[in-house]
């Protein structure tokens, strides 16, 4: 049983019309549980119940949820998850104001499937059935439960009892497998505690699944917590998955710290915001039109939140008209794109309107902005331009798959599909590192090449003396912008081009020549001449930038000069020789290597007439570059 997929059939009507008597009596369970319900007769909090067909091969879940307008907002937490209606009106009352509000909600949140009950049919005649069936019929016109059965049922004869539950069965059928992302997500709509085992959240899977010791967080609070066990149908299970009524005993958590409307999910998965684009469309009955800013209580999932409308296409919204919108929150939620919200004014208490989320984590935005609007759009477009979308709002930090499925709640088959097509027409780029491949957008690949290009091109303007740029400069100023990857792929990507070319940890710009001042030029030729003149007895830098009377900062860009363009060599931190005098030392120690397989200090002190010092600083500068090694005494051939 507990294998079998779940059927979340949500109940919708009037206070009294007896959508509880209706369920007991398809069920045998009474929904309303609590004392105060029991009391008062009518239902406050949800109410779940579980249909058993033992033949049938889905397993139907009831919400029963409150009809008194007082907890409408209860409603809607419970509706966010339904797969079909149960939409009850009592056949001697008739349609009343919130049946209709119970209805305009199911509407706004695109409930697919659904019936239409006709209860306390034991109370009237046929005419009166029938008289109602016509109002119904006119009533549901052109929305999901046009066509839909109307079916008149006694919870106290059981009269229509048998036809409810064949219908329902046949629509559960109709119910499509709800796409997954792959990624654990549970809008809470429950919390309680139970003696001996502690808190307990409840709700229904809306992707992915869960585990038994799994580490979960709970947004927007960010509440890091463990599974203890989890129940299904009444049943301990090990797992639970999408589309299924799932209580969740946690491990460590107060209750007082978790409410309904947070949201359960894979921890790292959500990001808390505060701004949420979206596509607004107002009730047509809707008894009032929407200014901008103004306050309402807007429902995403099971939370309810105080925010203000901003209207971001004209300055006022009318009944029957869509919009895009971004609403600014009193208080942090999460969503994802396309998730279903309703928003209700602030007082009085009133449905009017609905949508989707387009972007749960937008900038704040300019009013009428045409650039704004097209972007809104691409979010209502293709899943290539959802992806491109993505990638857009990342700017120049590439995402990997994972991390693009996390973000639009998609799953990672859909998302990489996606990915080959986008990178086949050139639209993306894909960058493979050592660690992950991800994905960045051609026209955001393209901007950065030219900018690292121009980052060289800028620093040798900025240093004439300089043929290079330090890899390491180059790299700090680039990751401002991007990452690593990003980084080494754009380097290999533009020496392919033969743009630039690499010297040890220094990139140079193919076609770049040192452009000196006479000025410069003449010092540079001092220094070198005082280096050329010393031979293996070189001078200390200090003792050249003295006798040339040079201030340390031009002593030191000249110097700098010099090493780029390989006429100075700097053996440590001391020790600088001539290119002539480097070589000719190389040469020596080389032919040494080749007749007597090693050297000494002491033996290429004296073949040069050097000091240890000088001799010493060449043979460890040729072990470092790994020209030699030393053995004990000795350096030979690496």
């Amino acid at each position: 049983m507990s294998e079998k997929e779940h059927v979340i059939i949500g109940t919708g009507g009037h206070i009294d019309h007896g959508k509880s008597s209706l369920v007991k009596a398809l069920t045998g369970i009474d929904p309303d549980t609590l004392p105060e319900e029991k009391e008062r007769g009518m239902t406050i909090e949800l109410g779940f119940v579980f249909m058993d067909l033992p033949d049938y091969e889905k397993q139907i879940v009831f919400i029963d949820v409150p009809g008194h307008e007082r907890f409408v907002k209860t409603m809607v937490a419970g509706a966010a998850s339904v797969d079909a209606a149960l939409f009850v009106i009592a056949a001697d009352e008739g349609i009343s104001v919130q049946t209709r509000e119970h209805f305009d909600i199911l509407q706004l949140l695109s409930i697919p499937h659904g019936m239409i009950a006709l209860t306390k049919a034991d109370l009237v005649d046929q005419a009166q059935i029938g008289e109602l069936t016509a109002q119904i019929v006119h009533f549901v016109k052109g929305t999901f439960l046009e066509g839909a059965p109307i079916i008149p049922v006694s919870a106290v004869t059981k009269a229509g009892i048998p036809e409810v539950k064949s219908t329902l069965m046949e629509i559960g059928r109709r119910v499509e497998k709800r796409q997954d992302s792959g990624f654990f997500r549970m809008p809470v709509d429950r919390v309680f505690t139970i003696h001996g085992f502690g808190t307990v959240i409840a709700g229904t899977v809306l992707s992915g699944e869960v585990h038994v010791g799994d580490r979960i967080e709970i947004y927007p609070e960010k509440i890091v917590a463990k599974v203890r066990g989890i129940q299904v149908h009444k049943a301990q299970r090990e797992k639970s998955e999408i589309g299924k009524r799932t209580a969740l005993n946690l491990q460590d958590v107060d209750k007082e710290a978790l409410r309904r409307g947070q949201c359960a999910g894979m921890e790292g998965s959500l990001m808390p915001t505060q701004r949420v684009d979206a596509r607004l469309r107002l009730l047509s009955d809707s008894p009032v039109e929407l200014k901008n800013r103004e306050r309402i209580r807007l429902h995403i999932g099971t939370d309810e939140i105080i925010a203000r409308v901003v209207l971001l296409e004209k300055p006022k919204l009318l009944p029957g008209e869509s919009s895009f919108v971004q609403f600014v929150l009193e208080s942090p939620t999460v969503g994802l794109l396309k998730d279903r919200f309703i928003i209700r004014t602030f007082s009085p208490l009133m449905t009017i309107g609905g949508g989707e989320i387009l972007d749960a984590m937008p900038a704040r935005h300019k009013l009428q902005d045409g650039q704004v609007i097209e972007s809104l759009k691409r979010w209502e477009g293709t899943g290539e331009d959802i992806v491109e979308q993505a990638l857009t709002k990342s700017t120049f930090k590439p995402l990997s798959q994972k991390e693009i499925a996390i973000s639009l709640g998609r799953s990672e088959e859909e998302i990489h599909a996606t990915l080959l097509g986008l990178v086949s027409h050139d639209r993306v780029v894909k960058l493979v590192s050592e660690k992950e491949e991800k994905y960045i957008l051609a026209e955001s690949y393209n901007y950065l090449r030219e900018r690292l290009l121009e980052s060289i091109k800028k620093y040798l303007e900025d240093h004439p003396t300089f043929l290079y740029i330090p890899h390491s400069d180059l790299r700090a100023h680039f990751l401002k912008v991007s990452d690593e990857p990003t980084f080494k792929m754009l380097l290999d990507d533009v020496a392919n081009r033969k743009l630039i070319y690499r010297k040890d940890s220094q990139i140079g710009l193919v076609g770049h020549e040192m452009k000196l001042k006479p000025k410069d030029q003449e010092l540079i030729d001092r220094i070198e001449q005082e280096f050329r003149r010393a031979r293996f007895e070189t001078p200390l830098e200090d003792e050249v930038c003295r006798k040339l009377r040079l201030e340390q900062a031009v002593f030191k860009r000249l110097m700098n000069s010099l090493f780029q363009q390989g006429k100075l060599v700097r053996l440590n931190r001391k020790v600088v020789y001539h290119k002539d005098a480097f070589q000719a030392a190389k040469e020596v120690v080389t032919g040494q290597l080749q007749k007597s397989k090693s050297i000494t200090i002491a033996e290429l002190r004296d073949k040069l007439r050097m000091s240890r010092k000088y001799s010493h600083a060449i043979l460890e500068y040729f072990d470092t570059i790994g020209l030699t090694k030393r053995v004990e005494d000795r350096h030979v051939l690496r």
